[in-house]
């Protein structure tokens, strides 16, 4: 593919913001890749020839890029917001990779001014419980949704332009309304970590920690898996869609109650009714 990008910035060069660079480097879509990162992430990326420049600042690595790509954690972005507002380029378009929406629209929209005009909020459906520019993969993305979720201002040719940028990676875009995304994003992602954490939690904090590591297959592992991510990131999700995990958590609560009523009466014909209709809805998913 011919290059069609000349400059590529990336705050945050992480799991997702590495393994985009990854993937437009090897698909020879974008000229030059600068990333920036508070730590060493993009000193460790550039070591890892996944970008070309690792910036000292927010500015530097905005400045002269057509598209800029927030993947920092949701906490951080209000900071990179305001950081690129005088070093952004007249027509630069910014997206972002947060799993959260609401939060990152009401930041961009207080820190760049005229610019969030140029802002289309999005999400990649992808990730790892690995973190680190040193776990990026050029085919995190390939056959994954990305989602972009514009805001009824937002011109339709800036949505276009982030869906060609990511196109590469062998990611399926699509679009979703940015409210809606944090409260189906709080039923099949943020609440689904949150059980997977604490059912980890409860199974190290029994008697039998030790023999469960040791006696455990596939089915503690597959269930528990992304509760070995990054607990510090986790936090900041759930704390920021807050409300929408909420309703989440009172329908686990009540699901879980009945379960445990169930049990408690020995009442087996119940049990199944519910464990039944999980199974059907689970059945068709895909």
């Amino acid at each position: 593919m011919t290059v069609a990008v000349r400059k590529l910035a990336i705050l945050g060069v992480g799991l997702i913001g590495a393994s985009l660079a990854a993937a437009l480097k090897r698909a020879g879509t974008v000229g030059q890749i600068a990333g920036y990162s508070p730590g060493d992430d993009a000193q460790v990326a550039r070591a890892l020839g996944h970008i070309d420049v690792a910036c000292s600042s927010v500015a530097e690595a905005v400045a002269g890029a057509s598209f800029v790509v927030l993947s920092a954690p949701v906490t951080a972005m209000p900071a990179l917001f305001a950081g690129m507002r005088e070093a952004l380029d007249g027509q630069a378009i910014v997206t972002d990779c947060g799993s959260t929406k609401r939060s990152v629209i009401d930041a961009a929209r207080h820190a760049l001014g005229d610019a969030f005009m140029r802002f289309v909020p999005g999400h990649p459906i992808a990730g790892s419980e690995r973190s680190g520019p040193q776990a990026a993969d050029p085919d995190l993305f390939r056959g994954r949704r990305w989602l972009l979720c514009p805001l009824e201002v937002t011109p339709q040719q800036h949505c276009e332009a982030v869906a060609r940028l990511v196109e590469p990676t062998g990611a399926l875009v699509g679009t979703l309304d940015p409210l809606v995304h944090d409260r189906v994003f709080a039923e099949v992602s943020h609440w689904p970590h949150a059980v997977a954490f604490g059912l980890a939690a409860a199974i190290a904090g029994g008697e039998l920690s030790e023999r469960a590591l040791e006696f455990s297959g596939a089915g503690l592992r597959d269930t528990t898996r992304v509760g070995a991510s990054s607990p510090t990131m986790w936090a900041d999700i759930l704390l920021d869609n807050r409300d929408a995990c909420l309703e989440s958590a009172a329908r686990f609560r009540a699901c879980n109650d009945a379960i445990i009523a169930a049990l408690e009466a020995g009442d087996r014909d119940r049990l199944v009714e519910i464990l039944s209709g999980a199974s059907r809805w689970r059945n068709r998913l895909a």
